[in-house]
């Protein structure tokens, strides 16, 4: 085994890297593409003299060739950074990628995008092609990654490291392996620990040390296990009763089972925990009573037949949904509301030192289980999420709130009041709309794992006061959390030291951050009111967050001057009212076109827009144009849009709840 830089990888001549044809695509997502920069980066931090990104596995092909049979997702991703820096920082003078020595074995138009690449030649395709073209989409997410999380400023350190300090472990294979048989075993082999479930292992068995039965011990680990599902609600991993006259079962007894009137007199799951007695009323080692004969033909577990008929077809259906947040970054959040840590880092690579399990007591891991399970339950329920599929409740893609809550259903059949677990009712009786919008605003600006410090301290907030949740007014007060939370953001990013938005900030030759837009848009949707009556066609009312991350120009830096269209000053071109947020696969033709010609080409999908970027389009419209000779108009647009953004930091009604019903 060797080592290589990335430098050396990418330019020696001595050897061409085959992908072949059994691979996959190339399939790094722009949150995998941005963790590698991250990553990078926080190496740079900590002043690395070198950083070490995996194993390249390779196995000798044709002639001074070799099939790479692990490895090639980070390969390509590498390759396709520093293209992207090469191609988008002329001021650099480092060029070393002359030539391309990777090779698909099997795809012709992944070879000639490469070429594309290369010769930096690709912003001549068209934004069609783009989307089907996995390579040329890794390539877009790198571009908006570099803008985003370095600029022009940091490039060429950040450069340097990616060439001389990032390395690769190399594994050359015997010239005699059987390449497909090795790929398969690789594809299929068990996969390295994550580090939760090291720290569960040894928080188990630092509990083992200390003396701790070994029914807890199962009970913690349960906990942990139902906890470690972000996916599927933490209470649907714990038994319920089937009948109301039932004695209460592990969910019950848990959760706190209370009753409340709610909508029309209807019986509904009142939140609340009994946490003190968790690992008393959890079960383990139930006794299965199926024979295997019946279990391998599929056959039901007759002495609960009764529970699966009638009523329970429907129950515990749960609409499927992504997580924003991963368990290491979770784990993170319940460490630090456990020990009280005020001084916080999320940094996943970081997350087993931060634990320290084997110094913990028992006292303290038990503790901890049960602050898990309480912290995952108001996830759960108060937290957003974003749904996988469309259903009769959300379309693909729509962040929601929606809480899990008990009701009872007669089986008039049997004569039983069957106990039900539904998920199809909004969280918060006031303001759940609004909280789905501060959160995903959220959600969709910080988007890396360790930058998520906004949901440690809103999941804190609801942490710290879990005995208030069924007050009526709690969403009022969760709302008003989130709203102080936001301008906080505001303060620390695009204010000066009065606590106004600052101009300079708001520019984009100063680095303007997409918080920025984001937070734009939530004050013009709270204020649709008052502008749907100037802006008719801009859809306010079905505006939602999405990942819009590429920062663009209205009117373009590079206009096509063989068309008539001059240059704009540089100083409205930079300037706020200038600028929109659009998504990233849309900033291919989006970036050069001419204001008119955005219009007349995307005149069909700008209702999905950003709420700024659409009422820039319907100015465009209206002024029959957007160019120099608007510079007026175009800043007493901007002025008007800071206006609102700075009545909306100074509202002193933030902080008195009641005026806000």
């Amino acid at each position: 085994m060797s080592i290589m830089t990335i430098k050396e990888l990418l330019t020696g001549k001595a050897s061409g890297y085959v992908i072949p044809f059994y691979q996959r695509n190339f399939a790094w997502t722009y949150g995998e593409i941005e963790q590698l920069v991250v990553d990078i980066l926080d190496s740079i931090d900590d002043k690395k003299p070198e950083y070490y990104i995996g194993t390249l596995v390779l196995c000798p092909g044709g002639e001074n060739e070799y099939d790479i049979i692990d490895g090639q997702q980070r390969f390509t991703a590498v390759l396709l950074l520093c293209l992207a820096i090469q191609n988008s920082y002329s001021g650099l003078k480092a060029k070393p990628i002359t030539d391309l020595n990777l090779s698909f074995k099997a795809r012709r138009v992944s070879n000639e995008t490469l070429k594309k690449l290369l010769l930096n030649t690709a912003d001549s395709i068209s934004d069609k092609d783009i989307q089907n073209n996995e390579i040329l989409v890794g390539y877009k997410n790198v571009k908006d990654i570099l803008k985003e999380l370095i600029g022009d400023k940091k490039i060429a350190e950040f450069y340097d490291t990616l060439l001389n300090k990032v390395k690769l472990f190399i594994d050359r294979m015997p010239e005699k392996t059987d390449k497909n048989l090795y790929f398969e075993r690789f594809n299929s082999r068990g996969e390295q620990l994550e580090s939760h479930e090291i720290i569960k292992a040894e928080l188990m068995g630092k509990l083992t040390k200390d003396g701790c039965d070994i029914k807890t011990i199962q009970k913690f680990a349960k906990v942990w296990d139902a906890c470690s599902e972000l996916e599927t609600p933490c209470i649907k991993f714990f038994e319920k009763k089937t009948k109301g006259a039932d004695a209460d079962n592990e969910r019950e007894l848990i959760f706190k089972c209370e009753w409340a009137e709610y909508e029309q007199g209807k019986n509904s799951w009142r939140y609340g925990f009994n946490l003190g007695n968790i690992y008393r009323h959890i079960h383990v080692n139930k006794e299965n009573r199926q024979s295997l004969l019946e279990a391998l033909e599929g056959k039901k577990d007759t002495a609960n037949e009764e529970s699966s008929s009638g009523a329970e077809d429907e129950i515990d259906s749960v609409d499927k949904y992504r997580c924003i947040i991963n368990f290491n970054t979770f784990l993170y959040y319940v460490l630090y509301i456990t020990d009280n840590t005020q001084d916080i880092q999320l940094d996943d690579k970081k997350l087993q030192s931060a634990f320290n399990a084997r110094s913990r007591d028992k006292d303290w891991i038990l503790a901890f289980g049960i602050n898990l399970l309480k912290a995952r339950f108001i996830f759960d329920n108060l937290i957003i999420r974003n749904a996988l599929e469309t259903t009769s409740r959300q379309r693909e893609g729509e962040w929601f709130l929606q809480k899990a809550y008990r009701e009872d259903k007669n089986d008039k059949r049997r004569g039983h009041l069957y106990v039900q677990t539904r998920f199809d009712k909004n969280s918060f009786a006031l303001r759940n709309n609004e909280i789905v919008m501060l959160q995903s605003m959220f959600a969709v600006t910080f988007t890396a794992y360790k930058d998520t410090k906004w949901l440690f301290t809103a999941l804190k907030f609801l942490f710290t006061n879990a005995s208030k949740l069924n007050d009526p007014d709690f969403g009022q007060k969760f709302y008003v959390f989130l709203e102080d939370l936001s301008k906080e953001f505001a303060h620390e990013r695009i204010c000066d030291s009065s606590r106004k938005i600052d101009n300079e900030k708001m520019r984009y030759d100063k680095g303007i951050p997409v918080y920025a837009f984001n937070f734009m848009d939530y004050v013009l949707w709270k204020n649709q009111t008052a502008l749907t009556k100037t802006f008719p066609h801009v859809r306010f009312g079905e505006f939602r967050f999405t990942y819009r991350r590429s920062i663009e120009h209205w009117y373009p830096q590079t206009p096509n001057e063989e068309e008539g269209k001059s240059k704009m000053s540089l100083d409205l071109l930079h300037s706020f009212g200038n600028l929109c947020i659009i998504v990233a696969s849309q900033n291919s033709e989006f970036g050069r076109l001419h204001p008119d010609a955005k219009l007349g080409n995307w005149r069909h999908i700008f209702n999905t827009q950003s709420l700024k970027l659409q009422m820039m389009a319907h100015n465009t419209n209206e002024w029959k144009g957007w160019d120099e000779s608007h510079r007026d108009t175009i800043a007493k647009m901007e002025a008007d849009l800071v206006s609102r953004l700075n009545a909306y930091l100074s509202d002193p009604v933030a902080n008195d709840p009641e005026k806000r019903v």
